[in-house]
């Protein structure tokens, strides 16, 4: 049987079975009123149809037709993570009164806890104003810290650039060439991951975090050695020597360290790592080693036999004047003060702080830093570039430079090409460390997962070091696409004359002074700007 809940002149609203009804006994009445009645002495109704509600005013007398349904007086929502829930009231303005608040607010943890929010209740919303059809965040969890991934630092090392000083008084030329260690010095270090912080959601149950991940060390076992204290895993060199990576993999080569001279007290050297040698290499005397050579004597090298790179670079501090023996052969660059009546066979670029004096010299470039740099005499045999602030000098020594040149085009195509490998040898890199990453993570391998787990670390050890390679030719061809036509003679103050330049097969004599000037081969033929 319906129940009579509101009567006036207009309409009356009843409720059946948890429904409301509305009637309307004569015309008159619009929604707005009905709708003020509704928020004032009805506030648990919720409207399923506003047409029905319209249509009943309009076409008075008319119903009764259903518009409502009853509504939980506290109404509980809780989001999809159960981090928050949110609570509405819909009571009356009497229910809000203080003198009613103890009893509304037992209502309101019963309704908590019919949902099963035990966790995080904000009592702070209890105590202040409340309103009805407001949502107020009742109830707030505690979210989850995942933990943090290892962090790992490891010894650097930048690429070698000497730096020129030239104050008009002292002349320095310094470069740090051979990354020394000793034994125990520090390589690098593992910060533990975190195992991450638990929250707990509004119904009380318990949000697991997620561990930082565990990137592996890679490292050489045979140079190096690691001990965990406090959470930090070190990375300590087991032995003097050079740092070196393959790959990603640090380790220390070989290094032999002449305190002195190359002299008749050590003979001549014949190394398979770096060697550095703190004095000098005495007249007659010889060196050779497979990876970088640093000669640090502050008064360089007289007329040594030859000095010898198989597989590096060369740094001679103090520069060289060889007396017309000397010879230096390296299969990278060479690094030198000065060069004087010597011999020079290098596969990639010579750097020379101050100038060439009488040299001889076969590299693929050949640049003189200074700004008062000088090329004096001699023959340079070069394919990419020649540079000097002067080149020449005023008593007109016959100074001959032959340029090999390059085809612009072929060098656009190999880059091409390498720029394709980088990006096949990186996309082939992240898989192969995904592999490494996810053996790494196991605290237990099986003999086969072990031998897979190697198999990937020296996988990704080669293609790092092939990336490396391919990084390597593509700044150098970069360098190169950057010289003017296809190769250039550069005197960046001053040519003089009796300077014969050759450029692929085409021959120029310079036959009076000329200031800031380029020679470079275009179209055939050898032009200057």
């Amino acid at each position: 049987m319906a129940l009579l809940m509101y009567k006036n002149e207009y309409i009356e609203i009843t409720r059946d079975s948890g429904l409301f009804y509305v009637k309307s006994l004569s015309r008159g009445f619009s929604f707005d009123s009905f709708n003020e009645i509704l928020n004032k002495s009805f506030p648990n109704v919720k409207i399923t149809s506003f047409l029905a509600i319209k249509n009943v005013l309009l076409n008075a007398p008319s119903g009764p037709v259903p518009f409502g349904e009853e509504r939980e007086r506290v109404s509980i929502s809780v989001s999809s993570d159960a981090l928050k829930a949110y609570m509405t009231l819909y009571v009356s303005e009497e229910d809000l009164s203080t003198g009613k608040r103890l009893d509304l607010i037992q209502e309101i943890f019963d309704a908590l806890n019919n949902e099963g929010i035990v966790y995080g209740i904000n009592t702070d919303v209890l105590a202040g104003q409340l309103k009805s059809g407001v949502e107020y965040l009742i109830a707030e969890g505690t979210p989850a810290v995942n933990g943090e991934d290892s962090k790992i630092k490891l010894y650097k090392i930048s690429t070698p650039k000497p730096q020129v000083i030239d104050s008009g008084k002292v002349n320095h030329y310094e470069l740090n060439l051979i990354n020394q260690v000793k034994e125990g010095d520090w390589l690098g270090e593992r910060i533990d991951a975190t195992p991450g912080t638990p929250g707990k959601n509004v119904k009380g149950k318990i949000i697991p975090a997620i561990p930082g991940r565990t990137f592996p060390l890679l490292y050489d076992r045979i140079s190096v050695r690691e001990v965990y204290r406090d959470g930090v895993t070190t990375l300590l060199s087991k032995k003097n020597g050079a740092v070196y990576y393959k790959g990603d993999t640090i380790g220390v080569y070989d290094f032999l360290e002449i305190k002195g001279n190359i002299d008749f007290s050590t003979g001549n050297i014949d190394f398979d790592g770096f060697l550095s040698v703190k004095g000098t290499v005495e007249d007659n005397f010889a060196v050779s080693a497979d990876k970088d050579i640093e000669i640090l004597g502050e008064y360089g090298v007289g007329a040594a036999e030859n000095i010898i790179s198989r597989d590096g670079n060369i740094y001679i501090k103090g520069g060289i004047a060889g007396k017309g023996k000397a010879v230096v052969k390296c299969k990278k660059n060479l690094y030198v003060k000065f060069l004087s009546d010597i011999t020079v066979e290098c596969e990639g670029s010579v750097y020379v702080g101050f100038y060439c004096l009488n040299a001889n010299i076969r590299a693929k470039q050949v640049i003189v830093e200074s700004p008062r740099g000088r090329i004096i005499g001699g023959q340079i045999d070069a394919d990419i570039c020649v540079s000097a602030a002067e080149i020449g000098n005023r008593s007109e020594t016959r100074t001959l430079i032959k340029m090999r040149g390059f085809n612009r085009n072929a060098l656009k195509a190999d880059l091409d090409s390498i720029v394709k490998q980088l990006n096949d040898q990186r996309q082939l890199l992240s898989k192969v460390k995904h592999h490494v990453h996810v053996y790494s993570c196991s605290s237990q391998l099986t003999d086969e997962q072990h031998d897979a787990f190697e198999d990937y670390k020296k996988q990704y050890a080669n293609i790092r070091d092939k990336i490396k390679e391919l990084e390597y030719t593509h700044r150098n061809i970069n360098t190169f696409l950057k010289t003017p036509g296809e190769c250039a003679v550069i005197a960046h103050k001053r040519i003089y004359p009796r300077v014969r330049i050759e450029i692929m097969g085409h021959a120029e004599e310079v036959s009076k002074s000329q200031p800031m000037i380029t020679y470079y081969f275009r179209d055939n033929s050898i032009k200057s700007m």
